[in-house]
């Protein structure tokens, strides 16, 4: 055993946990943990594993985030399954050398994912997507709607362009003029656009508080998802590509060739708009919704109890 340092926008975890070299995705044989990067389709892919069992690989949002935003709340898993948590390409750890629309898209990073699996040898993906990690969830299943057990999309980004404006128009109405006024300067500052980690956490505070139904959570937020130089410097060159994506949204007329089973968990407070999870609902023959109470964007944050109880549950089905 050993003491593992995790560090989180300066700030330090220390866990105590068993390092073990390699992983069987077999009986669960006590906590375990593993991390590395797995060189896939042109990028060195860092990624962390947690406990074992059938694997569940957890996809974070975005794009611009990473996958420490999700390790305090989703490790829990690893009791009953192998937990795969990974940045995607040009997120968090994962970099490249030269960012641009022929590196920096949809479909290379649906490609990255698949090229993870096999290198996993893992035969058939359950999926975990949050946020953005949602959207991407759904485009990998219409592209290899064979090799995915299951799907859990959670606060999901919508399928189409024209909900997702609606969606932030939504959350725009959140801001009384003086904040959002204050959002856009520190956005066009000179200092976040030199990637100021400070200036992006600040930043981030304000945007991130507005999805929030429990305000005071932010700080839990903040403690895990907090920007260090380098990410705030990833941002700033994924932030035009990643808007160009979601302004082009490609996925809703493929959702009908997924037939695995899909949970649909969407928040009352989400600034999703509704009509999002039910028009996916309605175009997967195979998948339920279901609604989190007294949340916004992060239910595994603002209510925990409910959300894992909707995932084992949903896991533990044949």
């Amino acid at each position: 055993m050993k003491i593992y340092e995790r560090r989180n926008g300066g700030k330090t975890d220390w866990l105590l946990i068993v390092v073990m070299t390699s992983l069987t995705f077999g009986c669960a044989s006590g906590p375990s943990h593993e991390e590395g990067y797995k060189y896939v389709n042109g990028v060195n892919h860092y990624y962390e594993i947690y406990g074992s069992g059938d694997p569940v690989f957890v996809l974070h949002g975005g794009p611009g985030m990473y996958h420490d935003e999700l390790v305090p709340h989703f490790a829990p898993l690893a009791k009953t399954n192998a937990v795969i948590f990974y940045d995607q390409r040009w997120n968090g750890r994962s970099l490249l050398e030269r960012i641009d629309r022929d590196t920096f898209n949809v479909e290379l990073m649906v490609e990255d994912l698949e090229l993870l699996r096999q290198a996993f040898k893992i035969e058939r993906l359950t999926l975990l997507g949050h946020s953005w990690g949602g959207l991407l969830a759904l485009y990998y299943a219409t592209k290899y709607p064979d090799n995915v057990e299951r799907l859990i999309i959670i606060d999901a980004a919508p399928v189409n362009t024209e909900l997702l404006i609606k969606s932030y128009e939504n959350l725009v109405s959140r801001f009384t003029e003086p904040e959002w006024a204050h959002l856009q300067e520190m956005y066009d500052s000179e200092e976040y656009q030199k990637g100021n980690p400070a200036v992006h956490n600040k930043a981030m505070r304000l945007s991130e508080g507005k999805t929030f139904y429990r305000k005071e959570l932010i700080d839990e937020f903040m403690l895990h998802a907090s920007f260090d130089e380098r990410t705030a410097k990833n941002m700033v060159k994924i932030a035009p590509l990643a808007t160009e994506m979601k302004l082009s949204i490609s996925v809703q007329d493929d959702l009908g060739r997924i037939s695995c089973p899909v949970l649909i968990i969407h928040s009352r407070q989400d600034f999703v708009v509704e009509e999002s999870p039910r028009l996916v609902h309605e175009l997967l023959a195979n998948s339920r919704i279901e609604y989190i109470e007294n949340s916004g964007h992060y239910p595994f944050i603002e209510a925990p109890e409910a959300l894992f109880d909707a995932l084992h549950r949903f896991l533990k089905e044949k």
